[in-house]
């Protein structure tokens, strides 16, 4: 399992309070929490590990962060990925993959919701890197201290059906 990066001071303050900070800190974490995920050694390891990124009303937002991730990621625990990005009405209607991953690339306010039951019915594995979206029912994220640590939801990753790894747990703070 890679060790979760450690941020600079400077870095740890944008992130509280920069949407884009925030933004670049979730898709490096991303990588981290869909490995965590017990269920990928189980599934398929020849089909590609779907990632989708979703956004509300500018796709060049999710765009970039697709460039971002597919250059530092290409696999995940021996898994190619495949990252689109979609908007919440496309990602609505979509029939997911089993495995699929959801980033929240901008945050959806009052959409939020749908997106969540959407996630839990199709058993998808939901990060928001905003702050308080965990609280609201997102299956993961991270918060900031003094240093950057992942984040879950219990009762969301309970609902969709998704089981982390222990050691990711350990780590993480929880939200019951």
């Amino acid at each position: 399992m890679m060790m979760l990066p450690f941020v600079g001071a400077s870095s740890l303050a944008l992130a509280q309070n920069d949407t884009a900070a925030r933004r670049q800190l979730g898709i490096e974490q991303l990588p981290l929490v869909i490995a965590a995920n017990q269920d990928l050694g189980a599934q398929g390891i020849s089909d590609p590990l779907p990632v989708m990124l979703i956004y509300r009303d500018n796709p060049r937002v999710a765009e970039q962060l697709r460039q971002t991730l597919l250059k530092t990621v290409t696999a995940i625990r021996d898994r190619q990925i495949e990252v689109r990005s979609l908007s919440i009405e496309e990602l609505l209607v979509e029939n997911p993959p089993s495995l699929s991953s959801v980033f929240i690339a901008e945050p959806l306010d009052a959409r939020l919701d749908d997106v969540i039951r959407f996630a839990e019915n199709n058993r998808l594995l939901l990060y928001s890197p905003f702050k308080g979206d965990v609280e609201r029912g997102v299956t993961a994220g991270f918060k900031v201290t003094h240093k950057v640590l992942p984040m879950v939801n219990i009762k969301a990753l309970e609902r969709a059906g998704i089981q982390l790894k222990a050691f990711f747990l350990r780590i993480a703070v929880k939200h019951e």
